[in-house]
């Protein structure tokens, strides 16, 4: 009796376990054990770099802007035009100063190669164009930021997934199984590009919506489809935010995001909230309107809240962007697979 007992205790003990890992069918006889497990997910995603033309001439201009204020050289206006820098010389100035010093600010200290290229014109403004060497630095380096986005991302969510880079500017995600593959496709292709801009009090929506527009004004619209006519001009960039979090509202109820700016954005909030108080301000988020507070009274503590209706999944999406930062380049998936194993 003891044998008996002892063996079928071994038995029982076995079929708990089988049954434990996975869900237990009968097929000819023989127990067969199906795992539930659901597949891993791949994303390959391609980095558009046509850009890096604009990238490396915004990277280089404080540079070019700085070296010249550091020896006087003067100059009357230093402009980017998107894939180069304009800098038009102050009348009186020595042109042959002013070049080569901007010859040396091409060649910097350590480097292998020129920056950018210098070219005279007939008139007072010289144009600098960056050079393939420094086309190719911009363009390792919005890789490497992009990267790094991403990981922030997917990291926000608490997703456990791997990036790496790979061949002909692609990046390749690897989403665990129990991941949601399409709410995590629209957070890492999002630019996330944020910024504060006033609304436009003196034109009509209806005039707006017949194409009649002041020319530094705008037609956006709010996540629910409601229109603004918001101005182009960007009272402040969302470039100096260090934080955001999702949490919920006890006195209005709802899910809402708070954002923190850096010493230098908080700076620069106090100062636009105090110059445009009473004035409606919109918060865009990718050509959405967020939100449109007013402005009650100057900010001066750095920080702020965005209130809109959100479901709180669509508050934690939107502070884990806003914390990551914008990607520096458009990214779109180009293919997408289940692993099996």
């Amino acid at each position: 009796m003891r044998i008996v007992l002892i063996v079928l205790g071994v038995v029982f003990g076995s079929l708990a376990l089988m049954v434990a890992a996975g869900f237990a069918l009968w097929s000819k006889g023989e127990l067969v054990v199906t795992r539930t497990q659901q597949p891993r997910t791949e994303l390959t995603l391609k980095l558009d770099n046509s850009a890096a033309s604009a990238i490396a001439t915004r990277d280089l201009f404080p540079a070019v802007r700085d070296g010249l204020r550091e020896p006087r050289i003067g100059f009357a206006a230093i402009s980017s035009s998107g894939d180069a820098i304009d800098v038009t010389l102050a009348d009186g100035v020595d042109r042959t100063q002013a070049l080569s010093r901007l010859h040396e600010l091409a060649h910097q200290a350590g480097a292998s190669a020129d920056k950018f290229s210098v070219a005279e014109t007939d008139g007072a403004v010289v144009r600098l164009t960056p050079t393939p060497a420094a086309l190719a630095d911009a363009t390792k380096g919005a890789d490497e930021q992009t990267i790094a986005v991403l990981n922030h991302r997917l990291e926000g969510l608490q997703v456990k997934a791997a990036v790496h880079a790979a061949a002909d500017d692609t990046v390749v995600v690897t989403l665990p199984g129990q991941a949601d593959p399409a709410r995590l496709k629209a957070l890492l292709v999002a630019p996330g590009r944020l910024s504060l801009r006033l609304v436009d009090t003196s034109a009509r929506i209806e005039d707006a919506k017949a194409g009649k527009l002041p020319p530094q004004s705008e037609l956006l619209s709010g996540s629910d489809g409601t229109p603004y006519v918001i101005e182009k001009r960007i009272v402040m960039p969302g470039d100096n935010l260090t934080d955001a979090q999702a949490s919920l509202d006890q006195r209005i109820n709802e899910p809402v995001v708070s954002f923190h700016f850096n010493p230098a954005g908080t700076r620069q909030f106090a100062r636009v909230t105090g110059e445009n108080v009473g004035r409606p301000m919109a918060i865009v988020l990718d050509g959405v309107v967020l939100a449109v507070p007013v402005i009650r009274e100057p900010i001066t503590g750095g920080s702020g809240q965005i209130s809109g209706g959100f479901t709180l999944e669509r508050a934690n999406d939107l502070a884990v962007m806003l914390g990551s930062g914008a990607l520096p380049v458009p990214v779109t998936v180009v293919a997408e697979r289940a692993l099996e194993r």
